[in-house]
């Protein structure tokens, strides 16, 4: 674990729906998530403390994020003119969890861009943070990334006066990580 107190874990973290493909699949063209996901191995192990204890993940109100053919807005396995193909079951692959007292996630959806075989997920978290340091190295050293260190002026730290009450601050990142891969 990280000395950082709070901590946003986002990725391929390759979960399934422990399903019949063919009973997903009906489960999933009927958008009955709820079903599914009392199925989602993710959120079983969370809910049973087998791995990520103390770590919590938003509600999820959309499709599962996997596996699609790309650039097209179709599950894999569902074309069936294409024989021989390796079937997939549609899963929520890609989440968004997290650790630490002080955050809170206001939402959490799906992209819907079309490259890759996965949708992206997306998150927008309230984080309270306590003697921010002004000084951007610092501050920098929270993140697990080495990415800050090679793109100079990456992002400003901004500290907004109206929002500072009695031991907090707010504060905003500039910048696109998109621009850092």
């Amino acid at each position: 674990m990280t000395p950082c107190s709070r901590v946003i874990f986002l990725g391929d973290l390759n979960y399934r729906i422990s399903l019949s493909e063919e009973t997903t699949r009906s489960l999933v063209e009927n958008k009955e998530w709820d079903t599914l996901l009392e199925n989602d191995q993710l959120r079983v192990e969370l809910m049973e403390g087998k791995v990520f204890e103390g770590w919590h993940e938003g509600a999820i109100k959309f499709s599962p994020t996997y596996k699609y053919y790309p650039n097209l807005d179709v599950y894999y396995g569902c074309d069936k003119s294409k024989k021989g193909e390796k079937r997939r079951a549609p899963a929520w692959c890609d989440r968004i969890i997290w650790f630490g007292k002080g955050l809170e996630q206001k939402e959490y959806n799906r992209g819907e861009s079309m490259l890759s075989d996965h949708r992206p997920v997306w998150a927008i978290f309230t984080a309270e943070v306590e003697n921010v340091s002004r000084n951007s190295k610092e501050f920098k050293s929270c993140f697990l990334s080495d990415r800050f260190e090679r793109r100079p002026n990456f992002f400003e730290l901004f500290s907004s006066d109206e929002f500072i009450s009695k031991a907090r601050s707010s504060f905003r990142i500039k910048g696109s990580l998109a621009r850092s891969f």
